[in-house]
Protein backbone atom coordinates (compact mmCIF):
# COMPACT_ATOMS: atom_id res chain seq x y z
CA UNK A 1 0.00 0.00 0.00
CA UNK A 2 1.07 4.05 -0.62
CA UNK A 3 1.82 5.25 2.55
CA UNK A 4 3.09 8.87 1.87
CA UNK A 5 1.21 10.98 -0.21
CA UNK A 6 0.08 11.02 -3.72
CA UNK A 7 1.00 13.49 -6.13
CA UNK A 8 -1.68 13.65 -8.68
CA UNK A 9 -1.02 15.59 -11.85
CA UNK A 10 -4.42 16.24 -14.03
CA UNK A 11 -6.46 16.14 -10.82
CA UNK A 12 -9.14 18.75 -12.60
CA UNK A 13 -9.86 15.94 -15.69
CA UNK A 14 -12.95 13.48 -15.10
CA UNK A 15 -10.82 10.50 -13.65
CA UNK A 16 -8.83 12.86 -11.24
CA UNK A 17 -12.06 13.90 -9.72
CA UNK A 18 -12.87 10.62 -8.89
CA UNK A 19 -10.11 9.24 -7.66
CA UNK A 20 -9.98 12.58 -5.54
CA UNK A 21 -13.59 11.18 -4.25
CA UNK A 22 -12.04 8.16 -4.05
CA UNK A 23 -8.81 8.99 -2.28
CA UNK A 24 -11.29 11.42 0.53
CA UNK A 25 -13.25 8.31 1.59
CA UNK A 26 -10.43 6.06 2.25
CA UNK A 27 -8.22 8.99 3.80
CA UNK A 28 -5.31 8.71 1.30
CA UNK A 29 -3.21 11.44 1.59
CA UNK A 30 -2.63 13.24 -1.76
CA UNK A 31 -1.93 16.44 -3.23
CA UNK A 32 -3.12 17.90 -6.78
CA UNK A 33 -1.34 20.83 -7.88
CA UNK A 34 -3.42 22.96 -10.46
CA UNK A 35 -2.05 22.75 -14.15
CA UNK A 36 -1.10 26.22 -13.69
CA UNK A 37 0.63 24.84 -10.61
CA UNK A 38 2.58 22.29 -12.33
CA UNK A 39 2.36 22.49 -16.13
CA UNK A 40 3.55 19.43 -17.22
CA UNK A 41 4.53 20.96 -20.38
CA UNK A 42 7.59 22.66 -17.80
CA UNK A 43 10.34 21.11 -16.65
CA UNK A 44 11.29 23.19 -13.84
CA UNK A 45 7.30 22.96 -12.29
CA UNK A 46 7.52 19.55 -12.98
CA UNK A 47 10.93 19.18 -11.07
CA UNK A 48 9.67 21.35 -8.18
CA UNK A 49 5.97 19.42 -7.77
CA UNK A 50 7.76 16.37 -7.79
CA UNK A 51 10.49 17.41 -5.09
CA UNK A 52 8.78 19.72 -2.80
CA UNK A 53 6.51 16.86 -0.62
CA UNK A 54 7.66 13.39 0.87
CA UNK A 55 6.03 11.54 -1.60
CA UNK A 56 6.78 8.21 -3.65
CA UNK A 57 4.01 7.38 -6.15
CA UNK A 58 3.67 10.11 -9.11
CA UNK A 59 -0.40 9.58 -10.81
CA UNK A 60 -0.03 11.09 -14.41
CA UNK A 61 -3.14 11.48 -15.61
CA UNK A 62 -2.77 14.73 -17.17
CA UNK A 63 -3.55 14.74 -21.39
CA UNK A 64 -5.07 15.83 -24.14
CA UNK A 65 -8.11 13.43 -24.88
CA UNK A 66 -10.00 14.87 -27.80
CA UNK A 67 -9.51 12.98 -30.33
CA UNK A 68 -11.40 14.80 -33.21
CA UNK A 69 -9.42 17.55 -32.52
CA UNK A 70 -6.08 16.01 -32.20
CA UNK A 71 -6.88 14.73 -35.95
CA UNK A 72 -7.57 18.20 -37.05
CA UNK A 73 -3.81 19.57 -35.48
CA UNK A 74 -1.94 17.10 -32.84
CA UNK A 75 0.45 19.89 -32.34
CA UNK A 76 -0.69 20.53 -28.51
CA UNK A 77 -1.10 17.28 -27.79
CA UNK A 78 2.62 16.24 -28.69
CA UNK A 79 3.46 18.82 -26.17
CA UNK A 80 1.31 18.22 -23.31
CA UNK A 81 1.10 14.09 -24.36
CA UNK A 82 4.16 13.29 -25.30
CA UNK A 83 6.31 16.08 -24.15
CA UNK A 84 4.67 16.36 -20.70
CA UNK A 85 5.08 12.65 -20.13
CA UNK A 86 8.77 13.15 -20.51
CA UNK A 87 8.88 15.39 -18.32
CA UNK A 88 7.27 13.85 -15.42
CA UNK A 89 8.89 10.80 -16.21
CA UNK A 90 12.75 12.51 -16.31
CA UNK A 91 11.63 14.12 -12.66
CA UNK A 92 10.58 10.58 -11.55
CA UNK A 93 13.56 8.88 -12.49
CA UNK A 94 16.19 11.52 -11.23
CA UNK A 95 14.63 10.96 -7.80
CA UNK A 96 13.71 7.52 -7.47
CA UNK A 97 9.69 8.26 -7.51
CA UNK A 98 7.48 5.86 -8.82
CA UNK A 99 5.47 6.43 -12.10
CA UNK A 100 1.77 5.46 -12.69
CA UNK A 101 0.47 6.77 -16.12
CA UNK A 102 -2.92 6.38 -17.60
CA UNK A 103 -2.81 4.96 -20.53
CA UNK A 104 -5.65 4.44 -23.18
CA UNK A 105 -7.21 1.07 -24.90
CA UNK A 106 -6.76 3.08 -28.05
CA UNK A 107 -2.81 1.94 -28.20
CA UNK A 108 -4.41 -0.85 -30.34
CA UNK A 109 -6.13 -0.86 -33.57
CA UNK A 110 -9.39 -2.90 -32.39
CA UNK A 111 -8.51 -5.41 -35.46
CA UNK A 112 -9.27 -8.29 -32.84
CA UNK A 113 -10.34 -6.90 -29.44
CA UNK A 114 -9.62 -8.52 -25.77
CA UNK A 115 -6.02 -7.14 -26.23
CA UNK A 116 -3.47 -8.49 -23.35
CA UNK A 117 -0.74 -6.79 -21.74
CA UNK A 118 1.82 -8.16 -24.16
CA UNK A 119 -0.13 -7.25 -27.40
CA UNK A 120 2.02 -4.93 -29.98
CA UNK A 121 1.35 -1.11 -29.90
CA UNK A 122 -1.03 -0.20 -33.40
CA UNK A 123 -2.37 2.89 -33.00
CA UNK A 124 -4.30 4.06 -35.25
CA UNK A 125 -5.63 8.34 -35.01
CA UNK A 126 -3.37 10.95 -33.76
CA UNK A 127 -4.55 10.97 -30.40
CA UNK A 128 -3.52 7.42 -29.70
CA UNK A 129 -0.49 7.90 -31.59
CA UNK A 130 0.34 10.82 -28.44
CA UNK A 131 -0.66 7.80 -25.76
CA UNK A 132 1.01 5.04 -27.36
CA UNK A 133 4.66 7.56 -27.72
CA UNK A 134 4.12 8.38 -23.95
CA UNK A 135 3.27 5.32 -22.79
CA UNK A 136 6.60 3.97 -24.86
CA UNK A 137 8.51 6.94 -22.16
CA UNK A 138 6.76 6.05 -19.38
CA UNK A 139 8.25 2.14 -20.02
CA UNK A 140 11.84 2.96 -20.23
CA UNK A 141 11.90 3.75 -16.44
CA UNK A 142 11.42 0.03 -14.56
CA UNK A 143 9.84 2.13 -11.52
CA UNK A 144 6.98 2.60 -13.38
CA UNK A 145 3.09 1.41 -14.09
CA UNK A 146 0.86 1.89 -17.05
CA UNK A 147 -2.74 1.41 -16.78
CA UNK A 148 -4.44 0.98 -20.01
CA UNK A 149 -7.88 1.63 -19.07
CA UNK A 150 -11.62 3.54 -20.99
CA UNK A 151 -14.18 5.11 -19.29
CA UNK A 152 -17.29 7.92 -19.47
CA UNK A 153 -19.04 10.00 -17.35
CA UNK A 154 -21.24 8.67 -14.78
CA UNK A 155 -24.15 9.63 -17.27
CA UNK A 156 -23.17 8.96 -20.88
CA UNK A 157 -22.93 12.38 -22.16
CA UNK A 158 -23.84 11.71 -26.05
CA UNK A 159 -27.05 11.21 -27.41
CA UNK A 160 -25.92 8.47 -30.13
CA UNK A 161 -24.01 5.42 -29.44
CA UNK A 162 -21.88 2.79 -31.13
CA UNK A 163 -23.29 -0.08 -32.03
CA UNK A 164 -20.40 -1.36 -34.14
CA UNK A 165 -17.57 -0.26 -31.88
CA UNK A 166 -16.79 -2.93 -28.79
CA UNK A 167 -14.87 -1.74 -25.29
CA UNK A 168 -14.45 -2.45 -21.99
CA UNK A 169 -15.04 0.54 -20.94
CA UNK A 170 -17.33 1.55 -18.22
CA UNK A 171 -18.82 4.49 -16.14
CA UNK A 172 -15.72 6.64 -14.13
CA UNK A 173 -17.72 5.97 -10.66
CA UNK A 174 -17.38 2.38 -11.54
CA UNK A 175 -13.60 2.03 -13.74
CA UNK A 176 -11.95 4.84 -10.97
CA UNK A 177 -12.03 2.57 -7.23
CA UNK A 178 -10.56 -0.22 -9.73
CA UNK A 179 -7.44 2.39 -10.58
CA UNK A 180 -7.08 3.30 -7.50
CA UNK A 181 -6.15 -0.32 -6.52
CA UNK A 182 -3.65 -0.48 -9.22
CA UNK A 183 -2.14 2.46 -7.80
CA UNK A 184 -2.23 1.60 -3.90
CA UNK A 185 -0.69 -1.44 -5.23
CA UNK A 186 3.46 -1.87 -5.47
CA UNK A 187 3.21 -2.85 -8.87
CA UNK A 188 5.33 -1.81 -11.46
CA UNK A 189 4.85 -2.71 -15.46
CA UNK A 190 1.59 -2.83 -17.12
CA UNK A 191 -2.05 -3.57 -16.23
CA UNK A 192 -5.31 -3.33 -18.01
CA UNK A 193 -8.06 -2.03 -15.81
CA UNK A 194 -12.10 -2.49 -18.01
CA UNK A 195 -14.75 -4.35 -17.38
CA UNK A 196 -16.49 -7.31 -20.07
CA UNK A 197 -16.45 -6.74 -23.60
CA UNK A 198 -19.65 -4.82 -24.71
CA UNK A 199 -20.58 -2.38 -27.45
CA UNK A 200 -20.32 1.38 -26.47
CA UNK A 201 -24.31 1.04 -27.11
CA UNK A 202 -24.85 -1.96 -24.89
CA UNK A 203 -23.04 0.46 -22.01
CA UNK A 204 -24.92 3.96 -23.14
CA UNK A 205 -28.32 2.11 -22.65
CA UNK A 206 -27.45 0.96 -18.94
CA UNK A 207 -27.82 4.67 -17.69
CA UNK A 208 -29.75 6.50 -20.80
CA UNK A 209 -31.93 3.84 -22.19
CA UNK A 210 -33.37 6.55 -24.26
CA UNK A 211 -30.13 6.89 -26.29
CA UNK A 212 -29.93 6.54 -29.97
CA UNK A 213 -27.98 4.59 -32.41
CA UNK A 214 -24.47 5.23 -34.31
CA UNK A 215 -21.95 3.75 -36.19
CA UNK A 216 -18.55 4.28 -36.25
CA UNK A 217 -18.19 4.68 -40.62
CA UNK A 218 -20.67 7.52 -40.24
CA UNK A 219 -17.40 9.74 -38.33
CA UNK A 220 -15.53 11.91 -40.23
CA UNK A 221 -12.28 10.36 -38.69
CA UNK A 222 -11.00 6.88 -38.25
CA UNK A 223 -11.33 5.03 -34.53
CA UNK A 224 -10.55 1.15 -33.41
CA UNK A 225 -13.35 -0.85 -34.47
CA UNK A 226 -12.73 -3.72 -31.32
CA UNK A 227 -10.53 -2.00 -28.24
CA UNK A 228 -12.11 -4.76 -25.80
CA UNK A 229 -9.12 -5.24 -22.96
CA UNK A 230 -8.19 -8.98 -21.61
CA UNK A 231 -8.41 -8.26 -17.86
CA UNK A 232 -8.46 -11.70 -16.12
Amino acid sequence: MVLDPILLLGGSGLLGKNLQEEWSKQRISYISPTSRECDITCKDKVEKAVTSTEISTVVHCAALTDVAGIERDPTKAIEVNVVGTSNVVSACAQHNKRIVFISTDYVFDGSKGMYNTTDPLSPINRYAMTKAAAELIVRTYDNSLVIRTTFCPKQFPYERAFVDQYTSRDYVDIIAPLISNEILSKKCGIVHVGTERKTVYDLAVRRKPDVGKISIKELPFVVPQDTSLDIS
